[in-house]
This record gives C-alpha cells, sequence and structure tokens, in this order.
C-alpha cells in the first residue's frame, strides 16, 4: 500500500466512491517463491510439480479499533505441475484475503506455454481463469456517521463474478523478466446497494531477476516486483535472496512506503522436497495507524518423479568443482 492501511483502503472504496486505486490484490513478502500468483506465465516453469502454502499476518497484534475482526491476514494454497508432452504448465490456486470487515476470495486455474528462441532464450505466455468473490460483513463495521446508508444493513453480503488474466515471460540464462494484467474483466461488487458500488481494477505487474553464481555452491538473487493499479498507483517490492548449496536461503526485501524484511528458508527431509521459511516485516511507514510488525510463514512440497528423486535433483562431486 503506498499511503494508508488496508482497511482504510477498503472501506474508503467501499462507502467514499473511491475508485479503488489502491492495491486490491494480497501482497506477499516472499512474492518470488509465488511468482504464479501475479503472472500465469510462470506456471510450471520450475519444472516438476510444486504444492505451496503461505499464511501472511500483517501488523501482527492488531487489537481491532477500527473494526472487529483484527489484523489483516492472508492465506493462498497454489499446485503448479510443468506438462511436458503439452511443452507447458498447469496450475491451481486458491487465495483468502481477510480485511477485517471485507474479505476476498480467488480460485484461479492458470495454463502457461512454453516457446523456443533463438539463442537459447525462451518465451512463456500464460493464462488464467476463474472466480473472484468479495465479501462484506455490515455486523462488523464501525460507523462514524449513524445517518450513513448501511446503517441499516445487518449480516453478511457476498458476490461472484468471473476473473481472466493474461502474461508473458522472458528468459535467457540466468535472467529472467515478466509482464502481467489480472483482473481483466473489472468486475463490480455492490452487495445489493447501488450506493455501495466498487470496481475490481486491472492490477498490473513487472517482474525482473537474475541469478549470480558466486560460487557452485553460493547462488545471489536480486529480484523487483512492481505493481500498478490501472496505471494509477505504483509500488514496488525489491529483493535480494542468497541461496546456498540448495539447501539454505536466506535474503532482505524492501516493499516502498511499507517495511523492510528479512526472510530464511531451509529444505526439510532426506530428499529436500519440504521447504519451511519465513518472513519477518518490519513496518516504517505510517506506524501510528499499523502494528509495527508482520509475519509470513510458507510451506513448499516438490513431488517426486515418477522414476524417484525430488523435482529438481543436484548431484555435487568435489573432483569437477571448478
Amino acid at each position: 500500500m503506498n499511503k494508508f492501511p488496508r482497511y482504510l483502503f477498503a472501506l474508503m472504496a467501499l462507502f467514499t466512491g473511491l475508485n479503488a486505486n489502491a492495491q486490491q490484490d494480497a501482497q506477499f513478502t516472499q512474492y518470488m517463491f509465488n511468482q504464479m500468483y501475479f503472472n500465469s506465465a510462470f506456471t510450471g516453469v520450475e519444472g516438476g510439480t510444486t504444492l505451496t502454502a503461505i499464511h501472511r499476518s500483517q501488523w501482527f497484534g492488531y487489537d481491532g479499533s477500527l473494526n472487529q475482526a483484527g489484523a489483516p491476514n492472508t492465506q493462498v494454497i497454489s499446485y503448479s505441475s510443468r506438462l511436458n508432452n503439452f511443452n507447458g504448465g498447469f496450475g491451481l490456486y486458491i487465495s483468502n484475503d481477510n480485511l477485517g470487515p471485507s474479505n476476498n476470495l480467488e480460485l484461479q486455474a492458470s495454463f502457461a506455454r512454453y516457446f523456443a528462441l533463438p539463442n537459447g532464450a525462451s518465451l512463456s505466455v500464460g493464462v488464467k481463469a476463474g472466480f473472484f468473490s468479495s465479501a462484506l460483513d455490515f455486523d462488523e463495521l464501525i460507523l462514524v456517521d449513524p445517518s450513513d446508508v448501511v446503517a441499516n444493513l445487518s449480516g453478511k453480503e457476498s458476490q461472484l463474478r468471473p476473473d481472466l488474466g493474461v502474461g508473458i515471460l522472458y528468459r535467457k540464462g540466468n535472467f529472467f523478466g515478466g509482464l502481467s494484467a489480472n483482473h481483466l474483466l473489472e468486475p463490480e461488487f455492490d452487495f445489493g446497494e447501488d450506493q455501495l458500488s466498487n470496481q475490481l481494477n486491472r492490477h498490473y505487474y513487472l517482474t525482473a531477476g537474475y541469478d549470480y553464481t558466486i560460487t557452485p555452491q553460493l547462488t545471489i538473487t536480486p529480484s523487483i516486483l512492481l505493481k500498478s493499479v490501472g496505471f494509477n498507483t505504483y509500488n514496488v517490492d525489491l529483493s535480494v535472496i542468497g541461496k546456498y548449496n540448495d539447501k539454505l536461503w536466506a535474503g532482505l526485501a524492501y516493499r516502498q512506503s511499507e517495511s523492510a524484511s528479512a526472510m530464511f528458508g531451509y529444505k526439510l527431509l532426506k530428499d529436500r522436497s519440504l521447504t519451511l521459511a519465513y518472513a519477518f516485516d518490519f513496518v516504517i511507514s505510517d506506524r501510528d495507524s499499523k502494528e509495527p510488525t508482520s509475519q509470513e510463514l510458507m510451506l513448499i512440497y516438490n513431488f517426486k518423479r515418477s522414476g524417484g528423486g525430488p523435482a529438481r535433483s543436484i548431484i555435487r562431486t568435489p573432483r569437477y568443482r571448478y
């Protein structure tokens, strides 16, 4: 978010006619491990089959002074698999973004097709289609003006709309760059009241990164995620991740006008198929209206291939280290 807490954006969008120029999609500190959520062209590009689960607690410990539902929290579960016979990938994800009295639920199916380009480059083209549900619990609203249009409303109202997104991803060597557009249909949600009309605007994402191989055991990957809503607002996430021996990783991140973060991850099990990761955000702006920290927990499981072994296996020998 650029200047205001997410709760204020949600309520202003619903009750003051603001065109929701703020970021309406969920945000993740560990976005580099959840790229399919932002760009469907990433579907299956890592190879194998992967199941990812993320839970984010934003402004951890928020006491609910603006409403009775507590701090914002987000969950996403995604499945991604490479389809070699199709030369592409297939994925699914479901996300739940709880913003106090407002709750957004997404269910999306994602497809990608890969194309070989000259000089060893490749292009992935993706599309995702599904449903976006928005819900509002009137009982959890705290009204400043008793004559507000929602003063006599109670209960929970929800609406379901179709949703569509597209994306492309270019890769060459250690570089990758992608561009995507989500919520192309720009559905509206009014909860049965014309005065509450709220549109889900198009979201645009530009992402890029580069893998620097420092030693055979150590790789450093800086990346950027540029987010825009209707080309009216912009926000940038920057990160640097260091991976050691394909087992341990750690990194730092910065979210424009919001927070600075530290991230850690470790691969468990004998075949390194399970990854446990944690991110800690320290809020650096608008702290009077937020709790000072946010936290994010992530699990990634790489399914074994039919021939045995993890989806991505590395065999090292000291004889050929350099």
